[in-house]
């Protein structure tokens, strides 16, 4: 197994200063297993969190979670594409202050009105542009029916032809450009194996979002996602333990963001230990309050 993925952890790992602390304990224990180190700036991240870790650029390898420090989330499925061109530019800026070439975000919303990105109020903006028409039981959770109406494959055919044009766009930019699986929120569009095999090149793997999914949607969790680690270039991948169980009501479906060592029913081993046979480049523990106990535990799946 060669080492050539770069174990990180996201910024929403970090509760304040803890950062140095945090950084300097994973960095020295994921070295001595023959790995690199780095961070990801979630789109979450506050300004004083940014300065403070653009001086470790060039000690530790990072990738962004776009969009950071932007009025809106990134969406090629609204009809305005020249909007949505110009928030993506201005995200564009903060990737080589950090030395990465990699775009990914979220980029499939169906709406055509501009969803503001408030990540603290993060489930009302949604659904204040998103609307209720596809809640699930006057929930947050999509209904998944609406992936079979006319209304989804319109906004299907705009995303895949954005996404073209914005290839396109930056064709001679030396830019990655990557989505990111959805979780199965009102409105979100990347959801389901067959439009992610259909629609993305490049795909930032969330298995957290990716469980919430076959219990929405009804499929098999890990054949689906190891098919999907089998055949897709993977860029990245968001890697922490949801809590929602098989038989929960579909209505209360959450993104639990949590430890490894939380039980869960992902089993996510095999689908690690995968990952890194395929030597994906990137591997973002995305845990609230991740620490070196779940880096311990994500290295002894590989054992």
């Amino acid at each position: 197994m060669a080492a050539t993925t770069r174990i990180e952890y996201s910024t929403m790992c970090f509760s304040g200063a803890d950062y140095k602390d945090k950084i300097s304990k994973a960095s020295k224990f994921v070295e001595s297993k023959g790995f690199s180190f780095g961070v990801q700036l979630h789109n979450s991240i506050e300004k004083d969190l940014f300065m403070q870790l653009m001086p470790l650029v060039n000690d530790i390898g990072f990738s962004i979670h776009s969009p950071v420090f932007a009025h809106y989330f990134l969406n090629l499925a609204a009809e305005d594409y020249a909007f949505t061109k110009r928030c993506i530019d201005e995200c564009v800026r903060y990737l080589p202050e950090f030395k990465t070439e990699l775009l990914f975000f979220h980029g499939f919303f169906m709406t055509d009105s501009p969803i503001i990105q408030d990540m603290k109020n993060y489930r009302r903006t949604i659904r204040a542009s998103v609307g209720d028409t596809y809640c699930l039981n006057k929930s947050f959770i999509m209904d998944p029916s609406f992936f079979e109406t006319d209304t989804f494959l319109k906004y299907k055919q705009t995303y895949a032809t954005h996404l073209t044009k914005l290839k396109n766009d930056y064709a001679s930019s030396g830019l990655t450009i990557a989505h990111e699986n959805d979780f199965v929120g009102i409105g979100s569009g990347l959801q389901r194996p067959q439009e992610i095999h259909e629609l993305i090149d490049n795909l930032w793997f969330d298995l957290g979002h990716f469980w919430t999914a076959s219990l929405l949607h009804g499929f098999d969790f890990q054949e689906e996602a190891l098919k999907l680690i089998d055949t897709k270039n993977i860029v990245g991948v968001h890697l922490n333990h949801n809590l929602i169980k098989k038989g929960t009501p579909l209505e209360q479906i959450k993104d639990s963001h949590t430890h490894f060592y939380y039980e869960s029913e992902m089993n996510l081993k095999p689908i690690v230990r995968r990952l890194f046979e395929k030597n994906v480049p990137i591997v973002t523990l995305e845990i609230v309050d991740g620490d070196l106990d779940d880096i311990k535990m994500l290295f002894s799946w590989l054992e």
